[in-house]
């Protein structure tokens, strides 16, 4: 068999666009080019495939959101303030019309494919932890700091937010967590994990971290099992291993207390050493948000998609703050999406995690509850669809659970009895 055939065989295999989508959605963390140039092969083959095998697309209520939403991110380019960065945001905000397409496209998205896409996202998460573990360790052997062992230090060999890091190992967490059948390696994979999650130190994810665990505990495991000695000595350990490696989280948490709130929000101006936190630079960008609708009337219109960059910053130069953050978006989706898109932008997105939360019920899958619930929730804080990580994976996942049959996966999880 010569090389031509063998090609021809992989390329004909039924799960090589679930490989190749495998792959996308495991390099979003190794860089932006990495996984688009994946997506745009993942797409062309999904292409060659319809043309070969014509294939009705068929789109339910998820995505037809998804690919509403784009058309009306492209719609508000007509009363956009700044076209040049609408049309770079349309560029980045492309998979939420050509990820729900291709999927629809293609008859192999099964519980099989499913399983494959999250193993690999999952294994790939683990071979990156070990890699920023072991660039951490040479830091602190040059530093003795035990710093570079915690938040942003961890991941900054590929120069990464340690946020959008702790939510993709979340989304593995309980990928394992609710596997039906757990080998050894899940275990191991689940304890790396978890601590890993720690180390990483975000507050927001911790804490979402923490209550699903409770919850998964409370409907799957059940008070019954505290009655054996096991029960209680994993329960012990969980609370030793939440108290040692959340000890950032703690001291994160406390830095908070100092914030505030009430001089950030009635300030006229601040110096450029002001004391900000993560707390109140959110409450600035949310009372410039309040001040934008008041002033610049975008309540209905928005800026336009990425046109409310020059408008903060000329708000920043007012409020005299640190230059850094003068380039800042409003570190909230929601606050995000209202500046940019209005009303009917915000309710697009509500809309999407309205449904997702809604399949999620009703299909009774806690692992997608898990993952609209951490969408949820990290959007509070971070811009999170505004970043290319953030945006392809939460529109690869939302498209996953739309396309593959929920009732089918308990081949995968665990399902609410």
């Amino acid at each position: 068999m010569n090389v031509l055939s063998k090609l021809g065989n992989i390329i004909n295999h039924n799960d090589f666009l679930t490989y190749l989508l495998a792959i996308t959605v495991s390099t979003i963390l190794v860089g932006y080019a990495t996984s688009s140039i994946f997506l745009a092969i993942f797409s062309i083959f999904v292409l060659r495939y319809n043309i070969q095998n014509p294939t009705r697309v068929v789109l339910n209520l998820g995505l037809i959101l998804s690919i509403a939403f784009y058309f009306f991110c492209a719609l508000t380019y007509f009363w956009s303030v700044d076209k040049g960065y609408t049309n770079r945001g349309l560029g980045r905000l492309s998979v939420f019309f050509i990820v729900p397409i291709a999927m629809s496209a293609i008859p192999h998205m099964t519980p099989r494919s499913f399983k494959i896409i999250l193993n690999s996202f999952t294994i790939s998460n683990l071979i990156l932890g070990l890699f920023f573990l072991a660039t951490a360790s040479y830091h602190y052997i040059n530093s003795k700091s035990l710093s570079v062992f915690t938040y942003h230090e961890l991941v900054q060999a590929l120069d990464l937010n340690a946020i959008y890091v702790s939510v993709f190992y979340f989304i593995s967490y309980f990928y394992l967590l609710t596997k039906i059948k757990k080998s050894k390696y899940d275990f191991l994979g689940l304890l790396f994990l978890a601590i890993f999650i720690m180390l990483l130190s975000s507050k927001t994810v911790t804490a979402t971290f923490i209550f699903c665990n409770l919850l998964y505990f409370l409907l799957f495991v059940g008070l019954g099992k505290l009655k054996s000695i096991k029960g209680i000595s994993l329960l012990l350990i969980f609370l030793m291993m939440l108290f040692f490696s959340s000890k950032k989280v703690i001291e994160r948490a406390v830095v908070e207390k100092a914030s505030n709130i009430e001089e950030v929000w009635k300030s006229e101006k601040f110096n450029r050493i002001y004391p900000w936190t993560g707390t109140t630079i959110r409450l600035l960008q949310l009372r410039n948000l309040k001040n934008q609708i008041k002033d610049d009337k975008i309540f209905w219109t928005g800026f336009g998609l990425f046109g409310s960059r020059e408008n903060l910053r000329q708000r920043h130069l007012k409020f005299n703050t640190y230059y850094g953050y003068h380039s800042y978006n409003y570190h909230n989706m929601y606050a995000q999406a209202l500046s940019e898109l209005g009303i009917v932008g915000l309710l697009f997105l509500l809309g999407i995690l309205f449904v997702g939360f809604k399949k999620a019920i009703s299909e009774r899958s806690f692992f997608m509850f898990t993952f609209y619930f951490i969408m949820f929730t990290i959007f509070i804080t971070e811009s999170f669809l505004w970043v290319h990580r953030g945006v392809f994976l939460f529109v690869i996942f939302n498209t996953l659970f739309f396309t593959v049959n929920i009732q089918k996966l308990n081949q995968v999880e665990n399902k609410i009895l």
